[in-house]
């Protein structure tokens, strides 16, 4: 977790002293509410099969345990029902692994999407999302530090983000796509032009 040194009208301090803009998809409304899409269709679809499935609330967090009994508390589950709670790729794959279904099938709140989309993992989606930032990055000829102004994220968050590093939460994949201009929604799961990524590849599974 990245940590806050002060805070600047419109910004926050990164671990080296300096200021990043607050992605307005980083910023909670006085109900504690988040305007990001990815929130949207996270608990538009667990409510969808909540329905479906004819559980009460409580039954339904229950799928979320392992197990061992570790997995998503029920609090937790409440306040991404409520779309307070900015939940991470990792968690999201949780949901996904107990639901039976993608990944994918959970962020992008109905939207149709190719069969390669649904195949793709944490791991993966942290991948495409590199290269993404990278090739933009480089087609913009910005340096490191002006790419993370640019996202409204961190230089040591921006350093994770184009390494395919650590947790990334749906707030900063939103924030991501909504600086790029791209749909924060289905960005990670559309093609490249032509079918190819910036290396000339097909998209990668990892």
């Amino acid at each position: 977790m990245t940590l806050y040194y002060g805070f600047w009208p419109g910004k926050r301090a990164d671990r080296t002293g300096g200021f990043v803009r607050i992605h307005r998809f980083m910023l909670p409304n006085e109900a504690g509410e988040v305007n990001n899409p990815l929130r949207d269709n996270i608990a538009w679809f667990l409510e969808a099969e909540r329905q479906k499935r004819e559980l009460p609330h409580q039954h339904m967090a229950e799928l979320f345990k392992t197990s061992s009994g570790q997995g998503l508390a029920y609090r937790t589950y409440i306040r991404t029902m409520r779309k307070r709670n900015n939940v991470t790729l990792r968690t999201v794959e949780q949901m996904a692994q107990a639901l039976e279904v993608s990944i994918a099938t959970i962020l992008v709140g109905g939207a149709k999407l190719k069969p390669w989309a649904h195949k793709l993992t944490e791991k993966s989606i942290r991948a495409r999302l590199a290269d993404i930032i990278n090739s933009e990055r480089e087609r913009r000829k910005l340096l490191r530090y002006q790419m993370a102004e640019l996202l409204g994220v961190s230089e040591i968050t921006f350093t994770k983000l184009e390494r395919a590093a650590g947790n990334i939460s749906v707030d900063t994949i939103a924030a991501v796509g909504d600086a790029l201009g791209r749909d924060p929604a289905t960005f990670l799961f559309q093609e490249a032009p032509s079918g190819l990524n910036r290396r000339g590849r097909s998209p990668r599974l990892l």
